[in-house]
């Protein structure tokens, strides 16, 4: 075989190689207190805050388990919870990180959730579309999410539920918890947590997949509680 023979070989398969791994952005993972989404993707508008005290206005592409709080016995109870309603976007408790920090996300509640309400667990999810193929042809296996989050108080769980409505659901991998631990004072609530992770399970692909955050209300009598997330442009499919 002739060097450029072997040259022309080998770069074949390196493109090969970078056309089946090519990553693809998650455009359907859509921030909490946005309209509802269409077929492009997230419409990136902010649904207008219902005023302390509570308003009709919902959260357009996340769901919140109802009723809540939520009883969750075992590793894949979020997978098992049947019923959810769109949560509130109410103006932030005065304690929470206030809106004005960003204009891509709001806080989605449990109805009055800026006020007092029962100690346990809230469980919310959102979905998103898994393609078919990824851009250079391969198959999609996983994602890979990153973003930033607050919660009062902590979430403590993120699970994949791969397709969805399946009860095929997995706690995620790569990310410790709870993703915003209790600092000085409430910090949990009061600042921008980090967070990444992964599959644990490969995902299906070209079918719609579920993703579920757990925040935890505790002990010590009723409480605000709600959750507010943003995701990264980072957050791809492989």
């Amino acid at each position: 075989m002739s060097y450029r023979t072997e040259k022309t070989i080998l770069l074949a398969f390196a493109m090969v190689c970078l056309a089946t791994t090519a990553p693809a952005q998650i455009v359907s993972l859509c921030n909490t207190g946005q309209t509802l989404g269409t077929l492009a993707g997230c419409t990136g508008t902010l649904v207008t805050p219902n005023p302390p005290g509570g308003g009709p206005n919902r959260d357009g592409n996340w769901q919140l388990a109802y009723p809540y709080p939520s009883a969750l016995p075992t590793t894949h109870s979020p997978c098992l919870l049947k019923e959810f309603i769109r949560p509130w976007v109410d103006t932030p408790n005065a304690s929470w990180l206030p809106n004005s920090v960003s204009t891509a996300s709001e806080w989605a509640t449990p109805f009055d959730g800026e006020n007092n309400l029962p100690v346990g667990l809230y469980v919310y999810r959102t979905t998103f579309q898994v393609p078919s193929v990824l851009p250079g042809g391969g198959v999609p296996t996983g994602v890979t999410i990153n973003g930033q989050l607050a919660s009062d108080n902590a979430t403590f769980g993120i699970y994949l539920e791969s397709p969805a409505n399946t009860a095929k659901c997995s706690p995620v991998t790569g990310q410790s918890f709870p993703v915003n631990p209790a600092g000085h004072g409430a910090g949990d609530f009061e600042q921008w947590w980090d967070f990444s992770f992964t599959n644990s399970l490969p995902i299906t692909p070209d079918a719609a997949a579920f993703l579920y955050f757990v925040v935890d209300n505790p002990l010590g009598g009723p409480s605000p509680t709600g959750l507010r997330v943003e995701f990264f442009a980072s957050s791809t499919f492989f």
